[in-house]
């Protein structure tokens, strides 16, 4: 290995106890909101590794760290060219890690950023591979979960992709009694719908819709929905379909574009069923077409789909028609008005119903097909579904500002998928959607000072609230922020006193969020 400085940060320093003298602790290269990877060198082997430690000073339970090494050896037992390899699994000092393979080379995601989007030619031939990876960690009990062009890695010797990151992949036959807290994850770019509603049985067809996704982007040069926020991105991912690859970039042939575009089914049974059968249908694709330029096609004409989808189809196609029953069409006339209302009467009085409720502390947003309704908290609303589903219904709460109009917290949102609506459907705007918490501090001031505020001060995950709590103020409302459980809330006086409440996890409300603090003079030091 090159000879670097050494890196002088704690964790490194611990990393390099746990190892042991066999290994040479190099630079850091790269950090993010759960993990360092740090350059390192097997003396006995001679041989460059990344190694991956958990940072310590995320609040991990013990639940999380049993559950991230044993998804980690699963990895480590795949054995795949296109698979970035896990060669061992440790833990010491306080740290959690595995060590992979040191990788030169430049990721998808930098390429397409560099260079713009790649010809389909081009595409397909990184695709195919990475399909084999998928469908081999499937065959393993393995979902990604977290397929991006930043995950695959182009070899720097022979442009072969690697599929890296499955740190936070789920067993399929996991044990469910371990929490999933912390690897429900991913990026609003990519998420299947079903994995942005925090669905926990995620199977294999999540991960096709966000190779679908990272297909899109390869071929026109951006993600297939983008937004000014998340909740924005993820509400499209639900509810919009995405546009064909074809009309973004005439460059994409036909057949491509309607592949990825099943891949971006918004139900998993209308997608590809596996991802050896997207490869199939792509290589399908790129045969046909060499055949058809082999025997004089004129250059960018369509190639016939139908070839390429009798490889990939089985049974009728989502929204196609059906005929009318021949033994509905003998019936001519002869008492339509009266079946007609009574079918109409029928669906009257048994229409599908979303009864929504806001549970928070200020006002959220509804979205329901194009239209918004406003709820106050302790609000309820009963809304008709469309009957022949799906429906994604967003919310997302209406942040309380600063005495500058700044908002207050972080963005707080959810999502309800309704795929075939009946009767009545219960939900409710509450601090836990999906399988992220939130907490509103009620904050009273019985000191003779304004105060500010700085929430999980001291974690990774510090933030300063943006206000000033006055003197006398009683349960002011502050914003909603992300609970842990170490989670703090610090206030500072005028002259620089502080006062904490520590270890909040279990005193919050999970429903509504609260939690009421009081700060008084004799508390500060």
């Amino acid at each position: 290995m090159p000879s670097q400085p050494p890196n002088d940060s704690d964790t490194a320093s611990r990393l390099e106890c746990s190892l042991g003298t066999a290994y040479e602790i190099g630079r850091l290269l790269g950090r993010g909101g759960f993990a360092e990877v740090y350059e390192v060198w097997d003396r006995e082997l001679e041989r460059q590794l990344a190694v991956k430690v958990l940072r310590p000073d995320v609040a991990w339970t013990a639940g999380m760290l049993q559950r991230f090494k044993q998804e980690t050896r699963t990895v480590a037992r795949l054995q795949h060219p296109n698979i970035l390899p896990i060669y061992f699994v440790g833990e010491g000092e306080g740290l959690v890690y595995y060590a992979m393979p040191y990788v030169a080379g430049q990721s998808l995601g930098g390429l397409v950023r560099s260079s713009g989007p790649l010809s389909p030619r081009r595409a397909v031939e990184i695709a195919v591979p990475v399909l084999a990876a998928l469908q081999h960690a499937h065959e393993h009990g393995l979902v990604h979960r977290d397929i991006k062009p930043d995950n695959i890695l182009l070899h720097e010797p022979d442009g072969r992709p690697v599929l890296m990151d499955f740190g936070i992949a789920k067993r399929l036959d996991a044990d469910g009694g371990l929490t999933q807290t912390g690897f429900v994850v991913g990026t609003p770019y990519y998420m299947s719908p079903e994995q942005a509603l925090g669905q926990r049985d995620l199977d294999a067809r999540s991960d096709i819709y966000a190779f679908g996704a990272v297909l899109f982007q390869l071929v026109t040069g951006s993600p297939p929905f983008d937004g000014e926020s998340s909740q924005e991105i993820v509400g499209k991912h639900l509810a919009q379909p995405p546009p064909a690859p074809a009309e973004v970039n005439q460059r994409v042939p036909l057949w491509l574009s309607q592949v990825i575009c099943r891949c971006l089914e918004k139900k998993p049974e209308d997608r590809f069923q596996s991802a050896a059968a997207v490869a199939e249908a792509l290589n399908a694709g790129r045969n046909v077409a060499a055949v058809e330029s082999t025997a004089g096609a004129t250059p960018g004409a369509s190639v016939d789909t139908d070839a390429v989808t009798e490889v990939v189809e089985s049974g009728e196609q989502p929204g196609v028609r059906r005929g009318i029953p021949t033994r509905w069409r003998r019936l001519g006339l002869v008492g339509a008005p009266l079946l007609a209302l009574g079918l109409f009467a029928g669906w009257w009085l048994n229409r599908p119903r979303l009864v929504f409720e806001n549970a928070l502390l200020a006002p959220v947003t509804l979205s329901l097909n194009s239209r918004h309704y406003r709820l106050e908290p302790d609000e309820r609303i009963s809304l008709v579904l469309p009957p022949n589903g799906p429906s994604a219904v967003l919310w997302n709460l209406e942040r309380p500002s600063n005495a500058h109009g700044r908002p207050l917290g972080v963005e707080l949102f959810g999502a309800i998928s309704v795929s075939d609506p009946r009767g009545r459907i219960h939900d409710a705007a509450h601090a836990s959607p999906d399988d992220r918490a939130f907490f509103a501090p009620l904050i009273s001031n019985d000191t003779q000072q304004p105060l500010k505020i700085i929430v999980n001060a001291g974690t990774p995950h510090s933030r300063s609230c943006d206000c000033t709590v006055p003197a006398g103020a009683v349960r002011m409302l502050i914003g909603y922020y992300p609970l842990f459980r170490n989670s703090t809330v610090e206030a500072e006086d005028p002259l620089g006193r502080s006062a904490t409440f520590s270890d909040l996890g279990s005193e919050v409300d999970r429903r509504t969020g609260v939690v009421r603090l009081r700060f008084e003079a004799k508390d500060f030091r």
